[in-house]
């Protein structure tokens, strides 16, 4: 009997040292991938960012209301309230200024982002899109499939405008919004969506924001953004690479706009400012030292400064008393 019990006691010691071992080598392989997988760091990042904000579990129901939109595959999850703010469809969508030529001035709609492309300056004055809760999901790696864009009349900027200028070929709307749709997250790489980045603002605040706005998504079930350089002068202003001229801003902005749940029946709605917060961010093309706070404005100074009207389609007097307002990453 006492012999039995002894090789018991080494086969449990042996299976507790072979679980040890499989555990230290799934722990090394972790650590490896974060090291060396920007997309498997970015997921952690972002799990780690989530918890350590304070989370806000009352989330907004919207219903878009306009004929012929889709906006029943954009509905967020209910509310616990059961309250339905109504918002227009379309609303990300800016107003651009009355005196861009014809050739100056395109729209382009993707099937989830729709930019304004600028010739004289080869890139978008903005791209815009709705995220939703439901659609921070992962179903698509990145494609990393850069291209020009057909559709652009005048003839896009091209992945050789690029090559070897010091420029990152800098995503306005972010590729990782899209990875719900492998279609969707490719269409994130024509170069119409792309302007000239320094890497390290690119790879640094800008990224920093992207991962913010979609933990916002996740708190309010729905975001409107809207990204792109700030062209407040001519093109022959700015320095210019490629063989195509692409401009290189000196600044850019980034604008968002959410739903806030609200307790009372008469909050609950579009004609009031305490049912929706905007948040807005003009960032210089260089390293930015700081947190995003430091770059918070007004959506106000955003539109002065690319004469563009962001959320138009809000009540006038919601959107004045909204975009007054300096929000902040925190809200």
């Amino acid at each position: 009997m006492p012999k039995r019990k002894n090789r018991k006691n080494k086969k449990q010691k042996h299976s507790f040292g072979f679980f040890l071992l499989i555990i230290a080598i799934l722990a090394c392989l972790s650590v490896y991938s974060y090291k060396t997988n920007p997309e498997f760091r970015e997921q952690i990042d972002s799990v780690i960012a989530f918890f350590k904000e304070p989370q806000i579990t009352q989330i907004s129901q919207i219903k878009d209301f306009s004929e012929g939109s889709n906006s029943d595959e954009k509905q967020p999850a209910d509310s616990k309230s059961g309250k339905v703010i109504s918002l227009p469809a379309n609303l990300e969508l800016p107003l651009c200024p009355g005196n861009h030529g014809e050739a100056d001035h395109q729209i382009r709609h993707f099937a989830h982002y729709t930019i304004c492309y600028r010739e004289s300056y080869e890139q978008a004055e903005w791209s815009a899109y709705c995220l939703t809760e439901e659609e921070l999901v992962k179903n698509a790696g990145r494609t990393d499939d850069f291209r020009s864009d057909p559709e652009i009349a005048t003839g896009s900027a091209t992945p050789a405008d690029y090559k070897k200028s010091g420029y990152d070929r800098g995503h306005l709307s972010p590729a990782a919004d899209f990875a719900f749709d492998e279609k969707a997250m490719s269409e994130t790489f024509y170069m119409s969506n792309m302007s000239p980045q320094k890497g390290s603002l690119n790879r640094g605040i800008w990224k920093d924001l992207e991962s913010e706005v979609r933990l916002w998504a996740k708190n309010f079930g729905r975001v409107y953004v809207v990204s792109g350089p700030v062209l407040e002068k001519s093109a022959s202003e700015y320095q210019a690479i490629g063989e195509n001229g692409v401009s290189v801003p000196e600044f850019y902005y980034k604008v968002i706009l959410a739903p806030l749940y609200a307790d009372e029946a008469d909050k609950a709605s579009p004609e009031n400012a305490d049912s929706v917060i905007a948040m807005a961010y003009i960032f210089p093309n260089e390293k930015c030292e700081g947190s995003l706070d430091d770059y918070a404005v007004r959506v106000d100074e955003v539109e002065a400064r690319t004469r563009l009207d962001f959320f138009s389609l809000l009540e006038d007097k919601v959107e004045n008393e909204v975009e007054a307002k300096t929000g902040s990453c925190g809200f």
